[in-house]
């Protein structure tokens, strides 16, 4: 059983690394990457994700392969985080997200450092 904080120090690694992630959500298989990490207007740890596999209970467009949606998530809702090999996937996000109110990681500004 993994706890709220290895799973986030997973995501982070995975954001770090550039890295897709294997996880249940809400009883659910998802695969996404997690762009942002951090904290909601009420302090619960949320990330905002590319969903670009797996299901939900919304359900994911009906796009190509490999393409998907943002999703904010509840950090402690997840399980079974797993890293996983594979491309990163992303498309161009607008800056109004609005699930998290203090951002503790963006992966998107670690392009161009040494992750290792």
């Amino acid at each position: 059983m993994q706890s709220v904080d290895e799973i986030y120090s997973l995501l982070r690694t995975a954001g770090t690394r550039m890295q897709p992630v294997a996880v249940m959500y809400d009883g659910r298989p998802r695969l996404f990457c997690p762009h942002l990490l951090g904290k909601n207007k009420q302090g619960r740890r949320h990330a905002f994700c590319y969903q670009f596999g797996g299901t939900s209970e919304s359900g994911l467009k009906a796009v190509g392969e490999g393409v998907g949606v943002w999703r904010c998530i509840v950090v402690e809702k997840l399980s079974a985080v797993e890293l996983q090999s594979g491309i990163w996937h992303t498309e161009p996000r607008s800056n109004r997200q609005t699930c998290i109110e203090e951002v503790e990681f963006d992966a998107d500004a670690q392009r161009g450092e040494d992750p290792q």
